[in-house]
């Protein structure tokens, strides 16, 4: 039987598919670029990444056969793929964040963090967004608790994220598996709808990680700042 707040996230899901359709974004999108691995724009977020055995699994299901079709898009390689967990700074050349800053967001973590415990996300449902395609993570409510708690508490250190967000009370997460050179044509967008109901797994989330990146969380551009481990 669904979870009750897992179900609000597939509720959620479904009316951002449908305000997408009629051109209306209340969350923040990103432009299109033609280089996202040497991006220099860096961010400042909180991630889980991905156990490789789903990661593969992305790559092969989904991936593979959307670069057959169209491979001048920016797919993402097994190591960068993650879910965020929390956006602090968005991403910014230079950064929209200093030293002071990751150094207090860091402590805030270690304070806040452990006491929430392990969780899942249930990786499945492919979403075409308007400049990148993505696996959606639905979960229990641990997840809400755990960004209601970071959100007020990165406002009370001065550090608010500063992300737009479809709803201020129904969170997921996603993995972005594809960001976009230009607007895909009729022939890979009729393949990530035949995918809108892929199931890939579960990832359970025992740490997450505070890092530095830009935009696609690219090797050349991540630092970990600090690692946290959830309750067991």
């Amino acid at each position: 039987m669904i979870d009750e707040y897992t179900h609000q996230q597939k509720q959620t899901v479904q009316e951002l598919e449908r305000s997408l359709t009629q051109g209306i974004t209340k969350s923040t999108i990103f432009d299109l670029q033609q280089d996202y691995i040497h991006d220099p724009e860096i961010c400042l977020t909180s991630v889980s990444f991905l156990p490789q055995i789903l990661a593969q699994r992305i790559n092969e299901e989904i991936i593979r056969p959307l670069r057959e079709i169209e491979p001048q898009h920016h797919f993402y390689p097994l190591d960068s793929m993650h879910t965020t967990i929390k956006n602090i700074r968005l991403k910014h050349d230079p950064p929209l964040f200093t030293p002071s800053d990751v150094e207090k967001v860091d402590k805030l973590f270690q304070e806040i963090i452990p006491s929430f415990p392990t969780f899942d996300f249930v990786l499945e449902d492919v979403l075409a967004l308007p400049t990148s395609a993505a696996l959606m993570g639905y979960s229990d409510q641990t997840l809400q608790k755990l960004v209601l708690a970071l959100d007020e508490g990165l406002k009370s250190i001065g550090v608010p994220d500063d992300k737009k967000y479809f709803s201020d009370s129904i969170f997921w997460s996603n993995v972005t598996f594809c960001r976009f050179v230009e607007r895909p044509g009729e022939r890979f967008l009729a393949a990530l709808r035949q995918m809108r109901n892929i199931v890939i797994g579960t990832s359970r989330v025992e740490k997450i990680h505070l890092i530095t990146c830009n935009f696609t969380c690219s090797s050349n551009s991540k630092k970990i700042i600090g690692e946290y481990s959830l309750r067991t």
